[in-house]
Order: C-alpha cells, then sequence, then structure tokens
C-alpha cells in the first residue's frame, strides 16, 4: 500500500472509529498495549508483573499483544478498523513525524504537565520523540550508537587506548593501522562497515550529521542528498570501507571475539558478549566520532518509545499505564530484561549494576542527533542503501550513487507533504 493510500485508508478508519466512539455510552475498563520487538522474557514480566499492579491500581485490564516490527503499522490499522484500537503502541523512531504527522498520534504535552519525569532524560531525546513542537511519544528502548572500539587492538598497534581518533582523516588512518591480513583473509577488521542496504544507510546518516548536514530540510520538504556534504560523508564511508579490508573474508568471530577493532555499538549489541563474559566491557571504549578534532561529535540514537493512538477510546486510562513503564522499578527491570537503555539520566548507578559499560553510552548522551528521513522509511532506506553497497563493490561512484537517490527521495517527500496538508 502507498503512503498515499495508507494516508487516505486510515483517515477512512479514524471517522469510523469517531462516530463508533460518539454512541457508545461509557469507557471499557479494559486496555490493550501493542508491543513490538520485545523478547519472550520482556512480555512474560509485562503480563505477570505490570499488569496485575495496574489492575490493583487503577482497576483495569491490560492485554499485551505483541507483533513483529514489519507488521505493526498493518496490525494497528486492522485493529483501528475493527474497532478495537490499541491504547498505548511501542514506535519506531520513525512515528513521531511519519505517524504523528499524520494525525495518528496522540499529543502527549498535555500528561506531560507536572509529570515527574519530564527532566529526567536529556532534550535531545525529546526532540526525537516530537513533531512540529508537540510530544508524539515517551523514549522507552534505544537504538543508541557509538563507536566502540577494542583497546588491547588498539595498544597492540601502538595506539593510545585511552585517546580514540579525533575526526575522520584520523579514523583512516587508525583503521588501516589496525587491520591485519592474513593471507587472503582478514584477521582483524581496523573499522566494520555493516553489509546491510537499511544499516549503510543509516551509517551515512550518521555521518552526514557529523557534517553538519540533516538528511531532509522540512522546511521545503527537499532531499538533502545533493549537498556536496553527502558526498563527503559517503566518500568518508568508503574510504573506511577499504581501510578495514571489508570486502576480504574475516576469520570467525566479530567484535566480540577480537575480529573488529571499531565499530558502531548499541547497548543491545554487547548483551550476548557480556553474559558470557561480564568483564568483557572492562577492555571496550567509545566515542562520538566527529568530521575534525574541532567539529562537534556525534553518537546517533533510532529512539523507540511508547505512546497513545489518537484512535484510543482510553487515553486517560492510557497515560496512566505509560507512567507506570516509565516508574523507576518498571524500567530497571524491562532494561534488566532487554539490555537497552530508555535515556533516564538518573538510572545510571543503578543500570550500571546490571548492565556492565552501561556509562560509555551515559557518557555521550549529550552527543545525541536522530534522523528524519522519507516516509515510508523501507523505501528511503532501502533505495539509498543498495546504492551505498553498490559503491562499496566499486560498481559506482558516491556523487553518483546520490544523484541518483536524491529524485527518489524528492518524490517520496512531495507525497508525504501532500499527505499532511
Amino acid at each position: 500500500m502507498s503512503f498515499k493510500n495508507r494516508r487516505l485508508y486510515l483517515s477512512g478508519v479514524l471517522v469510523m472509529l469517531f462516530l463508533f466512539t460518539c454512541g457508545s455510552l461509557s469507557a471499557t475498563k479494559e486496555i490493550s498495549f501493542l508491543t513490538s520487538g520485545y523478547s519472550a522474557a520482556m512480555i512474560q514480566y509485562l503480563r505477570e508483573e505490570v499488569a496485575p499492579v495496574f489492575l490493583r491500581t487503577h482497576g483495569a485490564d491490560v492485554t499485551v499483544m505483541s507483533v513483529g516490527w514489519d507488521q505493526r503499522q498493518e496490525r494497528i490499522m486492522v485493529l483501528t478498523a475493527g474497532g478495537t484500537p490499541p491504547d498505548v503502541v511501542v514506535t519506531g523512531f520513525y512515528s513521531p513525524y511519519e505517524e504523528g504527522s499524520m494525525g495518528l498520534l496522540e499529543p502527549l504535552d498535555r500528561y506531560m504537565q507536572g509529570w515527574p519525569y519530564t527532566n529526567r532524560f536529556p532534550k535531545q531525546l525529546w526532540e526525537a520523540m516530537s513533531w512540529r513542537g508537540q510530544v508524539m511519544a515517551v523514549p522507552q528502548s534505544l537504538d543508541f550508537r557509538g563507536i566502540g572500539y577494542n583497546k588491547r587492538l588498539f595498544a597492540e598497534a601502538g595506539l593510545d587506548p585511552a585517546r580514540p581518533p579525533e575526526g575522520w582523516d584520523e579514523m583512516i588512518q587508525y583503521a588501516r593501522r589496525l587491520t591485519r591480513i592474513e593471507g587472503q583473509t582478514v584477521s582483524v577488521q581496523g573499522f566494520w562497515c555493516t553489509d546491510t542496504a537499511a544499516g549503510s544507510a543509516q551509517q551515512l546518516f550518521w555521518f552526514m550529521r557529523q557534517a553538519g548536514l540533516s538528511e531532509i530540510n522540512l522546511d521545503t520538504f527537499t532531499s538533502n542528498l545533493n549537498d556536496p556534504r553527502a558526498t563527503q560523508a559517503l566518500q568518508t564511508l568508503l574510504e573506511l570501507y577499504e581501510a578495514g579490508q571489508n570486502r576480504l573474508p574475516v576469520l570467525s568471530g566479530g567484535f566480540g571475539q577480537g575480529r573488529v577493532a571499531m565499530r558502531y555499538l548499541a547497548p543491545s549489541n554487547v548483551a550476548s558478549w557480556v553474559a558470557a563474559d561480564p568483564e568483557f566491557m572492562d577492555n571496550v571504549g567509545m566515542f562520538a566520532p566527529k568530521q575534525t578534532p574541532h567539529s562537534a561529535p556525534v553518537s546517533h540514537v533510532f529512539a523507540n518509545g511508547i505512546a497513545i493512538p489518537s484512535a484510543s477510546k482510553n487515553k486517560d486510562l492510557a497515560w496512566d499505564f505509560i507512567t507506570l513503564l516509565t516508574s523507576d522499578e518498571v524500567i530497571f527491570e524491562l532494561q534488566r530484561i532487554g539490555w537497552h537503555s530508555a535515556g533516564r539520566l538518573d538510572m545510571l548507578q543503578r543500570m550500571a549494576t546490571v548492565q556492565p559499560g552501561i556509562e560509555l553510552w551515559y557518557n555521550i548522551l549529550p552527543y545525541l542527533q536522530h534522523s528524519v528521513i522519507p516516509p515510508p522509511r523501507n523505501i528511503a532506506q532501502q533505495e539509498l542503501g543498495s546504492l551505498i553497497l553498490q559503491v562499496y563493490g566499486m560498481r559506482i561512484a558516491p556523487q553518483t550513487a546520490l544523484e541518483q537517490v536524491h529524485p527518489i527521495w524528492n518524490r517520496l517527500l512531495d507525497e508525504w507533504r501532500a499527505s499532511i496538508q
């Protein structure tokens, strides 16, 4: 379903739901929570521990449902069309601007007045959760990225483990120095570049941000991929790809096994390594990369959250449930189980007791930036990422790749602007 057709369909669904709601005499004392990306253990905790607390304190049952990210929007539409819209939903990084701009999420500002947790999240996170100055979701699970590096490999290469690279040029130099080749195989990859289309696009967004360039211009709804700084960012990624010998096969293992010296890391990336070795993070350093020694560093965030659909028939009760989900005990347990971070500034000391090394991400919180790309984000990322992979394969030049995607993004942006006017 195209973005435009989905918009028309959802508008019809909302009208139908409004008429249905007007005919209802009273709201039910039951709410539903649609999760995405939650592990079985997290869902079990919600059903067995959190839902009973909410029933005791608010006299309302909570139905916890789960759906994959790719099926999330379709499931919301089906539930809404059937007259049972979810009351609370897990959101993706795209939800505040994509779904928020379409009127599908309830602005939360009125609920946040006097809410005790507002100032416990950095302002950069609230920016990621907002559309046109209105908060559309509350942060919960952050795909929060810095460049992690192996201190032992730094030392073995004669580099100071306490001094990460300062700028793109030095990062490329470090990657070359750290890379080790055995025959036709890489034994240590100086810098790892992801080999997926979506991941490659997201790495480019990050490096564009380091160059001071956003992905799109939201004032004019136009792509910034034709900006020379975008080409410079992609050229830098190509040089890092080559410095790390990413085209050659790598001996078995990855960052966790000492085969990669530098790569992006989010808290969830290291969960299995820490489970196997609680002292694993002692050998890991982290930095927010920057273009030059004098430019601003950037840590990249794809912020998932929790929100109230505008179609919900129990909005006040839904906010009460969000308040419970973000309370100290619940947020601690969900982070402990899921090994993610919600970005609560006051939770560092407590989370460090169950998430070794989590302070590395807290240290780069001041440098958070988020991405805004043309909806539908899967198409925007795939079109760009597939051409980036061709750049890495030396089949197309960086500037040519961006020139090809630029008009595609502009078309998607035209459709988005038309759908929300």
